[in-house]
């Protein structure tokens, strides 16, 4: 029978129990560098003892016993360890609350927690009802409620000032929590509704409240957001393991082994050496189980000689940035799913042949890291008006008519020399479009809102402007491949039931030989389809409806078993993959904004300052043209009225 050790506050000593007859106790989260619990130390000397008394004394008076890692596992015997560590999912998620201790002073009252949160419910039910059309204004526009979103941010940064979020043992025990409470140095117990760490820092970048984003918040946004998300159930549980790629461990192969636990998907314990071997290990098992989602990610551009040589496994080193970027959330597979070799076979449809328009490239980021979904779409459009349409339906269809399509192509073109005036002169935060009139303004609004879920699959890879078409449709979809890919064969789009938080469906772009393609294989091993990308969110309806709004239909909407990557991908076994240059299909490049010396940048930013000007006082001219015309027409009127007597 599995058993660990309590430790009992008055007495302070050490008691043994069953693990399925523990007393009720708290379970202590903290960072081993801050030294608090030193192994070998009388309990009463150590730095924490103050805050567990506190702790016990005023928020749990019924309760007498604690766990604390370093104290009630032998750290000097290597058994014990091996006892007692896979143990710890049971051991926090059976404690009355974890305790989550800082060495430094968190600055905070529980009166003044409760005040703050009460002055952003109308946030919080924003962001729970997703209403940012009937509320987002208010909110953006009104100067007391985003003091109201300021003050608010503030106080959850206080909590962020210790590494303790940085740890990768400490994740699993916040997720694994049946409640948290928080003490630091100043021996204030605080509870705080954690659903605050995932709704504020949404609602500032989904309303670009500019003086809440990231700087002194990114560890708000880059820790403890995906953490208290994970925590409430408000994710998938598997995708506790894209928060890992920030943290820390003493032990490499701890990186997946920290947080098996609260993933749900634990692999057996064996020796294993390199953290990518376990992870290969914890991925197989995960998509065998039915979380495909884990095969179907936007690719991501790892660093040099990191290469997973399996297209459908993100590589480990990127692997957190590829999830928190698709888009993705639970992907219930369309029929069974096996993984042979790093090969995963599961249903699909097939939705159409792609054909490559030409390269878009990334999301515009600033010098300071935020990203600029409308700028980087005013220069995808390059001021061509052809192009601008096809980028409006591409990142539009499903949702827009043709008329709404051509105010968002006008936006986009009209925009150009401004937007890229910005990016030239960096100032890219002040930045915004013109619009002919308030229904145009009405429009673009809802264009972008859009994209800030739409274009999230962008943000690790470079999107191309492709155009999917089958028997029933032709219609322009954005793909997203990494920076490594080079194209030889036939692009198909297969749909394994990936939807994004909006409904709207990713596909994943595959490619096939001449052979696949015509089903005309007849290998006894046939290879596996090479994944290539994935494409932002594409609207998938009936014929009718997807002339009328850009959208997609299926051909075909049977079932079929489709093989990828793995040992059976000849893309993927062939170790030259990561280094071919030079072939594969050619793909027309958008007009390079980058890589200029600083002469050249001067000279095109004057260019783009004189034409700006022309353009004012050439608008000025014909709409003073315009309003003299109405005044002589008005004259002539009334001449001829005073002639006639009338």
């Amino acid at each position: 029978m599995s058993w660990t050790r309590l430790l009992h506050a008055p007495s302070c000593e050490l008691k043994k129990f069953p693990i399925h007859e523990l007393s009720p106790f708290i379970a202590i989260s903290h960072t081993w560098s801050d030294a608090l619990f030193r192994p070998g130390v009388p309990f009463p000397q150590q730095p924490g003892f103050k805050a567990i008394n506190c702790l016990l004394s005023q928020c749990f008076p019924t309760v007498e016993y604690c766990w604390i890692d370093t104290l009630c596992i032998d750290q000097n015997d290597a058994d014990d360890k091996k006892r007692q560590i896979p143990l710890m999912g049971d051991i926090y998620s059976k404690a009355v609350a974890v305790a989550i201790i800082f060495k430094t002073p968190i600055g905070l009252t529980q009166e003044r927690l409760d005040r703050v949160t009460r002055s952003v419910e109308g946030a919080l039910n924003m962001y729970r009802e997703e209403s940012w059309k009937e509320e987002g204004q208010k909110w953006e526009l009104g100067q007391q409620r985003r003091r109201c979103l300021k003050e608010a941010m503030d106080c959850l940064e206080l909590f962020t000032r210790s590494p303790w979020a940085t740890r990768v043992w400490t994740l699993q025990e916040f997720v694994l929590a049946k409640a948290t409470v928080w003490i630091g140095e100043d021996l204030i117990p605080l509870k705080i509704n954690e659903e605050l760490f995932v709704a504020l820092p949404d609602v500032c970048e989904t309303l670009n409240i500019s003086e809440c984003i990231m700087g002194r918040y990114g560890v708000l946004y880059q820790y403890y957001r995906g953490m208290a998300g994970a925590r409430l159930k408000m994710i998938d549980r598997t995708r506790v393991m894209e928060l890992l790629g920030n943290r820390t461990a003493t032990e490499a192969v701890d990186e997946v082994f920290g947080t098996m636990a609260a993933s749900g998907v634990v692999i057996e314990e064996i020796d294993v050496e390199s953290k990518e071997e376990a992870w290969r290990l914890w991925w197989e098992k995960a998509v065998r189980e039915g979380h495909v989602r884990w095969s179907l990610l936007p690719p991501t551009s790892p660093p040099p000689g990191d290469y997973s040589f399996n297209c459908a496994m993100p590589p480990f080193s990127t692997r957190h940035q590829a999830s928190s970027s698709s888009g993705l959330d639970t992907v219930n597979p369309l029929g069974p799913v096996n993984v042979d070799d790093g090969v995963v076979t599961m249903a699909g449809r097939w939705v159409g042949v792609c054909k490559l328009i030409r390269r878009l490239g990334r999301v515009h980021q600033d010098a300071n890291g935020l990203l600029h979904r409308d700028i980087t779409l005013i220069l995808f459009a390059s001021n061509n008006w052809s192009r601008a349409l096809r980028i409006a339906r591409a990142f539009g269809g499903g949702r827009y008519t043709s008329k709404k399509i051509s105010i968002i192509a006008q936006v986009l073109k009209h925009n150009f020399y401004r937007a890229q005036l910005a990016v030239m002169s960096r100032r890219e935060g002040d930045f915004r479009p013109r619009f002919r009139n308030q229904y145009y303004q009405y429009i673009w609004s809802d264009f972008m809102l859009l994209q800030s879920v739409h274009m999230m699959v962008m943000n690790e890879g470079v999107a191309f402007l492709a155009e999917l078409h089958n028997e029933k449709c032709s219609a322009d979809i954005v793909m997203v491949m990494g920076t490594n890919e080079q194209l030889s064969g036939n692009l198909v789009a297969l749909d394994f039931g990936a939807k994004n938080t909006s409904g709207r469906t990713l596909l994943a772009v595959v490619e096939v030989t001449d052979d696949h393609l015509n089903g005309t294989n007849t290998q006894k091993e046939a290879p596996s389809l090479h994944k290539v990308g994935m494409t932002a969110a594409v609207e998938i309806t009936d014929p009718v409806n997807a002339k009328k709004y850009s959208a997609v239909a299926f051909s075909d909407s049977d079932l079929y078993n489709f093989s990828m990557g793995g040992r059976k991908c000849i893309r993927c076994r062939s170790s030259q993959h990561a280094s071919e240059e030079g072939e594969g299909v050619q793909v027309p490049e958008a007009e390079p904004l980058q890589g200029l010396t600083l002469d050249q940048k001067r000279r095109r930013l004057l260019k783009l300052k004189m034409r700006k000007q022309n353009y004012a006082f050439k608008r000025a001219n014909r709409r003073e043209g315009f309003f003299s015309g109405i005044r002589k027409r008005r004259r002539e009127r009334l001449t001829v009225r005073r002639g006639t007597g009338s």
